[in-house]
This record gives C-alpha cells, structure tokens and sequence, in this order.
C-alpha cells in the first residue's frame, strides 16, 4: 500500500501577519520557519482558511500552529483539526486556543508576561518520557528552562505530562506546560506557552536603544536569560525537543552539518579571532601555527586609520596572500571605539568595509564589531547586509560587564544567546518582521583552556593550565551535533603557549573520544548555513517497508539527511538507484537513519530488510 504525504505544515497567514504589525505587535509565530530551518525540516505554509479544506489537511501529516493564529481558529476548522488527528494527523500547538480535547487539557487562565517581552515569565521541567529523552543536558537538570512569553494555565486531562511549570522564583506551580496526547490514530503535542517568540528572543536578544555608553551597548547587553547558567543552550532544547515531536513520524531532517567526504561528523567547529591592528607577524604566526594543525582560521582586522597608522591595519598584500595560501580567511574588524562614543550607522558601515574592498580586493563575508558592540535591535545587521557582508560574529556569551576591558579576554563557554547555532536576524513590526538575508555566527568558546590578558603585563598570565576545560565543550558538541565557534586571537596563539597547548588538547581530546568533527572557517560556515537554507527535502512517500524522498542540496560538498525509523532490521540506501554513504545512531530516545547526499537533485529510497522474525522495519 503507497502512502503519500506533504509530511509537514506550518499555519502561516499572511493577512493576519500584516493587521498584526499594524497594531504594533510582533507577529512572533513567523520564528516557526527559523526553527523549521534550525531542524532541517521544509514545512509548507498554510493559510487559516486552509483548514478549513479537509482536503487540503488529509495531504498533511504534522502541523504546526502558534498562538497568533490558533485565537483565529473557525470553528469548522477547529473540528476538521479535531477529525483530521484522529484519523493519523501530529498536532503541535504553541498555544493555540480552543482545541482543548484535542490537546486532552482545559483551558483555566493566563499568567502574563511581565513587565515586557524581554523579561522570564516562568520556568519548566522536562519530565522522562520517549520524546523528552537526551533533550536537556544531563549534567545541568538542575537548571529549570525559560519561557519567555505568556503562559497558558491548564488543567491536564487526557495527556501526559511532558514538562511542569515553575514560577518566576522557582516555586512548583503544580500545573503541566508541555503536554502529549494520543488521539485517535494520531497525537497532539501542547506547548502552554509561545514558543517561537521563546526561540526568536533567546537567540536576537533585547533592544539596546536609547544607550550610548560603551560598556553598556555591546551585546552581552543583549540576552534575555537573566542570572541563568549560560552551560545550558535554552533554545535548542525547545528545538530538540520539537524535532522528536516530529520524529513520531519518518520525517526527513537535513542535518546541521555537512558531510566529511564519505563519513557523518558528529559535530563541526569553526574557528576564529580578531587582530585589531597588529603588527602583522602575529596573524602570520598564528596562522602558520593554525596550518601547522591542519586547523582553518578566520583573521578580522581592522582597516580605519589607528593611533598614527595612515592606512589602519599594517598588513601588506604579500601578508594577505601568505594567509589565504594557507587556506585561512581575512575579513573586516569594525572599528567602533568607546573612548569616540560613536554609533554603529549604515554610513560607518559602508565607509569602513568599502575600504576593506578597496584594500584587499575582496568583500568581507563574516565581520566582527569591535568590543562586540550593538545598538538597537536587528539595525546593525541590517547596515551590514546593505554594505554586502553576509555574517556577524559578536554575539559574546559572557553572563555579566567586564570589571575592565582586560575581563572581556577571560575564557568563556557558553551559550548566551540560547543556542550554538546560525540563525537569521528577523526586523521589528515597523518593518513587517521581514528576515534579512544576513545570519549571526555566536561565539560559543571563547579563549577556552587557557588564561591570560593581552591588555597589560602585569595582568598577564601565561603559566596558569587549564586546557581540560576544553573537555566539557567538545562533549557537548559531539552528544547534541553543535556548529560551535572556537574563538581565539592570533595574539594569543602567536604570544601564550598556553592558548596553543588548549588548541592543541581539543585536537587531541577529539582524536581520543573517537569523534568525527569536521573544521571550518566562518565564512565557510557562512556558506555553507545559506546553501542548506536553500537545500530542500519534498516529495516524500513512506511505504510499509520504505521511504522515498526527492532532494536538492545547494552545496558543492553534499549534504546529509537524517531520518527517524522504527524496528530494528536491517535496511539498504540508495541514491538514483546507487548505493550512497550511511550510517545508523541511536539517539534522542530512537533510531535514525543518517545519508549522504551529493550536490543537485536526488532520489533517495532507503528499503528495510525483515529480520528472522519478520518483523517489518517501518513497523
């Protein structure tokens, strides 16, 4: 029997979308394409009066559904919700209102968001379950997880408990917040709160306008997660969690990263540093010392005239060369300094990377603000998408200001902005919500495994070992599959002995755990987080015993695609009917399927093989 399905819808309505923004608001349920980016899944878009066609619901086999638009819901499209989940749909509400014996809850208030959008509302526990399995990062279950949205009140019926609320001092509120149904033939998944506005603040922050104090402005500034551990990356487990939601069925997922030849890496680090303005032979020596490793590297440099230098940055074109022979990326470092209380304007912008283009012949790709520095909210992505740069790296995860400027190079883990991925920067209501083509690059480690300070020699610190701290990242990234940014200056690769014993033990400690990682530079991670964006999954057809999907990977190097898959046979790929590279992992609770994709259009079928007791793979 032949099964086809469009597997996976999200309910996006552009006219309310538009009367939103009008009111002043946010429509924050447009993050829900973001995270479906984040998951590597391609989710059609549904109007509100699509549900309405039961038709057009039998072509669906998950959807999707925020707040926003689920207090639209008629009520004939709340009973062909009702209708359709029972006959084998997979509901995911953020929410949504009005489909309580759907969700098996009742509806009893709301606790408001208080005092704005930025600010924590509550606080849950994941309970164990199949779907929250591996989720939250074990040796941190004592952090409660954020919410930052208004939250729903319910009383929970016919569902299990898959996450319990807490106030915002930690007190046990006695109430479920993530819930899940069996119903019918299908299930239906209940987040009490709004998800993807949840998401979409944890990764781009609070607005920083109105404040032009330097210390004040730079993007630690920025993170809603208040005095929480930065170990826990708050966002992706709402993301992770929403992928084994999905994962209910055989849904295809493009992995977060791309293939090493024939093998699966298990998590992929790009590494970078900014060298200011000199003197050159620093950003040589760190490089060679990079090349030496087999390591890339990113170098930002700053190019605006500096303290007496007429052309900024001393770096000569046969220095330029040297580096990029190496197989390392230069790129622009801006030079926005406290002490000249200057702000980050679109005319900045372009004055300074014009003159990196005018320099060096090329157009900066993954830039670096000086200080990571930030104003307002998304206008400094914005002046770098228009002057041609396609990445930001400033987005710090340091927990607290600097006592002096020297703290801000103290080493650094974490997760400030919620997750350890890419993602898109998103405009306010004044500018419809629209997504710039411009992404942000978190630094996630931060000069980790070493100590010292490059401001001044007394504080300056080049005995202290600490490169096991580089263990506990590595093994984050390998378990959860992390694009994680290693963050280093040349000055300390080239001058501290220490920074290159730490770079040298995360090398080593990958080899000893037996990990695949692969290594990149930032602007390859660039573009490589664009060609996936353009990169899509359709055209699925599950099977008793197979899965069928049609491909197209926009990247020259392929791509890898993960599928969730039932019993524990054996199982054979095929890609235009040739056997393709792959590899079976158990993990968040069940087993997937991962593939080699090469670069184009693709037929991928992958066919289960009956063990001895016949049991069938798709069971």
């Amino acid at each position: 029997m032949r099964k086809r399905s469009l597997a996976l819808a999200y309910v996006y309505d552009r006219e309310l979308h538009e009367s939103i923004n009008r009111s002043g608001e946010n429509f924050w349920e447009i993050y829900i394409r973001e995270m479906n980016e984040l998951l590597g899944v391609c989710a059609v878009p549904l109007p509100l009066a699509a549900l309405e066609d039961m038709s057009k619901l039998k072509e669906i086999k998950t959807l999707l559904i925020g707040s926003q638009s689920g207090r639209r819901l008629t009520a004939k499209a709340r009973q062909n919700l009702a209708d359709w989940v029972k006959g084998d749909g997979n509901l995911i509400g953020f929410a949504v209102s009005g489909l309580d014996e759907v969700f098996g809850i009742e509806s009893r208030g709301i606790i408001k968001q208080e005092p704005d959008d930025y600010s924590i509302s509550g606080y849950f526990n994941l309970l164990r379950h199949s779907i929250t399995k591996e989720v939250h990062p074990f040796l941190f279950l004592e952090q409660h997880l954020l919410i930052l949205s208004d939250i729903q009140t319910v009383l929970r019926k016919d569902s299990e408990e898959l996450g319990h609320l807490y106030d915002t001092a930690g007190n046990d509120m006695n109430q479920s917040v993530i819930t899940w149904r069996r119903f019918g033939k299908g299930y239906a998944g209940y987040f009490a709160f709004d998800v993807p506005k949840t998401v979409w603040l944890l990764h781009q922050g609070r607005s920083l306008y109105g404040i032009s104090d330097g210390r004040n402005r730079r993007t630690y500034c920025l993170q809603v997660i208040g005095n929480n551990s930065r170990k826990v990356p708050y966002a992706d487990v709402l993301v992770f969690l929403l992928q084994n939601m999905i994962a209910q069925n055989p849904q295809p997922f493009i992995y977060q990263i791309p293939p090493a030849g024939d093998r699966i890496p298990d998590a992929l680090f790009y590494w970078s540093g900014d060298e200011y303005f000199g003197p050159t032979k620093l950003s040589l020596d760190a490089s060679d010392f990079m090349k030496e490793r087999g390591l890339p590297y990113h170098i930002n440099i700053g190019v605006e005239q500096h303290k007496g230098q007429k052309d900024g940055h001393p770096m000569t074109q046969d220095d330029f060369r040297h580096i990029r022979n190496n197989g390392h990326e230069i790129s622009l470092w801006y030079k926005l300094f406290d002490e000249d209380n200057r702000d980050i304007t679109e005319d900045l912008i372009k004055y300074q990377t014009d003159l990196f283009y005018e320099r060096y012949g090329i157009r900066p790709v993954c830039t670096l603000m000086h200080s990571c520095n930030w104003q307002g909210w998304v206008e400094p992505a914005r002046h770098m998408a228009k002057a041609g740069v396609k990445a930001d790296n400033s987005f710090i995860p340091l927990s607290v200001p600097p006592l002096s400027f020297s703290h801000l190079n103290s080493a650094q883990f974490g997760f400030g902005f919620g997750t350890s991925y890419p993602f898109h920067f998103y405009e306010s209501y004044e500018r419809s919500n629209t997504r710039l083509g411009f992404i942000e690059e978190p630094i996630i480690c931060y000069e980790v495994g070493h100590r010292g300070s490059a401001i001044t020699q007394e504080l300056q610190d080049k005995e202290t070992k600490a490169s096991e701290e580089v263990h506990l990242p590595i093994d984050m990234a390998v378990k959860y599959h992390f694009v994680m940014n290693m963050f280093y200056h040349p000055l300390y690769i080239a001058n501290f002995p220490r920074c290159r014993e730490a770079i040298e033990e995360i090398l080593r400690y990958i080899e000893y755990v037996g990990a695949c990682v692969l290594h990149m530079g930032n602007d390859q991670v660039c573009e490589w987080w664009e060609a996936r964006s353009r990169s899509t999954v359709n055209d699925l057809i599950v099977q008793e015993n197979s899965i069928q999907f049609k491909c197209h990977c926009a990247y020259a190097s392929g791509m890898i695609v993960k599928i969730p898959v039932t019993g524990d046979s054996e199982f054979r790929v095929s890609c235009n009917g040739n056997a393709v590279p792959c590899q079976e992992k158990q993990e968040f609770g069940r087993r997937w399927i991962y593939v080699v994709v090469p670069s184009g259009e693709q037929s991928i079928k992958i066919t289960g093989i009956p063990n001895e007791d016949g049991d069938e793979w798709m069971s």
